[in-house]
């Protein structure tokens, strides 16, 4: 702290520690520190940053209790929460899942197509480059046919 202090100020650490050090009283009685106090206007408190003047004596009958750690809970992204759903997105039919992927959500909406199918219609409702979907319903996405949306 003193280093950096008398590089900042260009001047040497011994003048840096005499400048700054100071004595405050503690319980255990006096120590010495490095103080220093901004004076403020109207009436409001000195800012005080102190370092140091702490008793390092140790405690024999300090009771040390160790707080429970918090527990960080990230939440599970929103593919994660689909597969565990445990059912196909467009017909509802719940064996076999996998999950359909586009390279990019510019490829469902190339100009030049009539009709888009319901899979892409629904990909680019959710604006998501993955679709959970049966296996039946997979081979219809990838041979072109058309899916049923509600097929059980």
């Amino acid at each position: 702290m003193l280093k950096t202090l008398a590089g900042k100020h260009k001047s040497t650490v011994t003048k840096m520690a005499r400048r700054y050090k100071a004595a405050v009283d503690t319980p255990d009685g006096r120590r010495t520190c490095f103080q220093v106090t901004v004076q403020r206007d109207k009436g409001r408190k000195p800012l005080v940053a102190r370092f140091g003047g702490i008793p390092l004596k140790r405690q024999r009958t300090a009771v040390i209790t160790d707080r429970n750690p918090v527990m960080a809970t990230a939440r599970r992204n929103e593919l994660i929460h689909r597969l565990i759903a445990g059912q196909c997105e467009m017909c509802e039919g719940r064996e076999g899942l996998q999950v359909h992927h586009v390279r990019k959500l510019a490829d469902l909406n190339k100009p030049g197509r009539l009709e888009r199918p319901p899979w892409v219609h629904l990909m680019a409702m959710r604006k998501r480059k993955t679709l959970v979907v049966c296996e039946r319903c997979h081979q219809d996405i990838h041979a072109g046919r058309v899916t049923a949306t509600t097929r059980k």
